[in-house]
Order: structure tokens, then C-alpha cells, then sequence
């Protein structure tokens, strides 16, 4: 999303006149030490679907990587008992069955 002319403005216009060596003075060394190393990946995905994983993400109030991040693991880590079959199967696995090959 680009960002319009009186944005850039308004933005050059704080930084002209804050002084940053305060912000960095009250900030804080995050110590922790993450249990496995996160590595990145890149998924192309249709724009329209991207959208809907923003509004959702956004409806949940975190960034739309870890939203995805999340239904991965949740999709990892659920059991064959509690898997997610979607209809567009369960129609296939029916139509296979009532009819079937000659």
C-alpha cells in the first residue's frame, strides 16, 4: 500500500523533529532465546485469498503471517480423530461411491 504525498510529509516531518537517542535510551534488549530457529518460506497465494487471510488476521489482531503460522501448526498437529475434511471430499468420496467405476 502506498503511502500519499501528505503522509510522507507528516512522517518527514516527525522524524525532523524527534529525537530518536531518547527512543533508543527507554528501549529494552529482548534476551530471549527461541526454542527452535524460525526459517522463512514463500507461498504465492491468489490476491483475493490473501485479502481474506488479512481481514482475518486483522479481525484477530495479529499480523497475517502468524495467523497463517498458526493454522499450519494446527493442521500439523491434529490427529486423524479431529482432522478437517472438506466438503469438496467429502462430495468426491460420496459421488465415488455411489457410482461407481466401470
Amino acid at each position: 500500500m502506498a503511502m500519499k504525498k501528505k503522509e510522507l510529509d507528516e512522517l518527514r516531518e516527525h522524524y525532523d523533529n524527534t529525537s530518536l537517542p531518547e527512543s533508543v535510551d527507554r528501549s529494552t534488549l529482548d534476551e530471549q532465546i527461541a526454542d527452535e530457529v524460525m526459517v522463512s518460506t514463500s507461498i504465492r497465494l491468489p490476491r483475493s485469498l490473501m485479502q481474506q487471510v488479512r481481514r482475518q488476521a486483522e479481525a484477530a489482531g495479529m499480523p497475517a503471517t502468524t495467523l497463517i503460522r498458526q493454522w499450519v501448526i494446527e493442521r500439523i498437529s491434529a490427529s486423524k480423530d479431529d482432522a478437517v475434511v472438506s466438503v469438496a471430499d467429502l462430495e468426491r468420496f460420496i459421488a465415488e461411491r455411489s457410482h461407481p467405476a466401470a
